[in-house]
């Protein structure tokens, strides 16, 4: 495929060129603008079809593909409203400069008005000023330098009080910062102290265990000696009760002796009579 050649001029926007071509150096940039814009378009236009065909071949990743498409079409979106600095001239790009100075007040100057046409002729636009007119103007700006010099060194110096109260203050932050590291210590002697207070407080309650727990082993010794006790008392009880009983059986049989020998008394008294 034969490459065309490039024609000189086209991308710049001269006059010669534009003379050639039968159009004005306006109109030839902004052909050269429209031209760059659509190359710009065509290579991100691509990209966006490639990803619209996978997007339709390939359903199963379908939210993957989603994303890149919504890249893509951000991208495009990006080109078209983006900055037309990229492809304006010098001039163009210099008329901006104009512009923002403007909203300060400032404005270009007409070099053509301030040199004159003749240059044999006093024919400048450049209002006239006596000598000492213009000395006395001389002198009040020099004071205004004065003045603002002045200013100057004053506002230079106080950013240097600024910086040196900035870093005072730093300073000021460090002993903080220090003084806060020595609480923090302080504070985990404090813990330490507490931490001990516990440990022995928890020694305490052991040994407060302990003797309970030995002074429960000497009542669980008493109470085991005591049921021997009980047992000889219960057991001599026993032996109290069976002697009572036995005495109270030998009352019994005494009584029916007595009564045997009254009625052999009483048998014997009635044999007689």
């Amino acid at each position: 495929m034969p490459v065309k050649k490039k024609e000189h001029g086209s991308l710049t926007g001269s006059k010669r060129y534009a003379a050639e071509k039968g159009k004005t150096v306006e109109e030839q940039g902004q052909e050269n603008h429209a031209k760059a814009m659509d190359k710009v378009k065509a290579r991100f236009t691509k990209p966006a079809d490639a990803v619209n065909a996978v997007a339709d071949g390939v359903r199963s990743v379908a939210n993957g593909v989603k994303t890149v498409e919504r890249a893509a079409r951000t991208v495009r979106q990006a080109v078209n409203g983006g900055s037309s600095v990229v492809t304006d001239n010098h001039k163009q790009s210099l008329s901006k400069a104009s512009e923002i100075a403007s909203e300060y007040g400032i404005a270009e100057i007409e070099i053509s008005d301030l040199l004159g046409n003749d240059p044999y002729s006093a024919d400048a636009n450049i209002p006239e000023m006596k000598a000492v007119d213009a000395n006395r103007e001389k002198l009040k700006i020099q004071r205004q330098n004065n003045a603002l010099e002045v200013r100057l060194e004053k506002i230079k110096q106080g950013r240097k009080v600024v910086s040196v109260a900035t870093e005072q203050r730093r300073l000021i932050g460090d002993f903080v910062d220090f003084s806060t590291v020595g609480i923090e210590t302080a504070t985990r002697v404090v813990k330490n102290e507490i931490a001990d207070v516990k440990y022995q407080t928890e020694q305490s309650k052991l040994e407060q265990t302990e003797e309970l727990f030995y002074q429960q082993r000497v009542a669980t010794q008493g109470t085991m000696n005591l049921s021997h006790g009980i047992e000889d008392e219960w057991a001599l009880k026993f032996q109290l009760q069976g002697t009572k009983n036995d005495r109270i059986r030998l009352d019994i049989e005494g009584s029916h002796r007595d009564n045997d020998i009254k009625r052999e008394e009483m048998e014997a008294r009635l044999v007689e009579f």
